[in-house]
């Protein structure tokens, strides 16, 4: 049976895809562009995925996806240990937040930006992002629900306009430091 292979390749496509359009942006990206990134030939791409549009969608149910597993592996945590967790992983790769940005919140800027259809359904993405942050860490915030959040995406995007993993790794340090002081990141 080939649809074991087939859909892995799809997902190889659309892996590839977003780091395309994250490192160049939706509108500075071809489908030519992203068969090279994944290797393959141009035509081949097409076999998987038919048309720009449709590898957009992929690529937001590929963001939904990751973030639905990373709040998925931090929901057994209480809500410091799951601030502790999810600042954490904020902090795996400070120099590619800082060059790519948020990885749910740039697409979508730029989705909105273009007037792109789909600009909707990556709005849904950080509305649910935004949701489960503010969920999680309203009660150690003194009762405001988007401050994590806010900061969060404020570091991204500062970094990443002045191109400083420093920057953004700091900004997250001293975030989790106000909030989680008995850490030792």
């Amino acid at each position: 049976m080939t649809a074991r292979p087939t859909q892995g390749k799809r997902e190889e496509i659309i892996r590839a895809a977003l780091r395309e359009y994250r490192r160049n942006a939706i509108s500075g990206t071809t489908l030519k562009d992203v068969a090279r990134a994944a290797e393959m030939p141009l035509g081949n791409l097409y076999y998987y995925v038919k048309t720009r549009e449709e590898l957009i969608l992929a690529v937001l149910d590929e963001c939904a996806h990751d973030l639905q597993a990373l709040l998925d592996r931090l929901s057994p945590l209480d809500d410091r240990a799951w601030l502790a967790a999810y600042l954490d992983w904020l902090l795996e790769d400070p120099a590619e937040a800082s060059q790519l940005g948020c990885p749910f919140g740039a697409l979508a800027t730029e989705l909105r930006a273009l007037g792109d259809p789909a600009a909707d359904r990556a709005a849904e993405i950080v509305a649910h992002y935004r949701q489960a942050v503010a969920q999680r860490t309203e009660a150690l915030t003194g009762g405001d629900p988007d401050r994590v959040f806010l900061v969060v995406q404020g570091a991204y995007t500062v970094a990443k306009v002045l191109n400083d993993p420093v920057l953004y790794q700091r900004s997250i340090g001293q975030l989790r430091a106000l909030l989680h002081p008995t850490s030792s990141r």
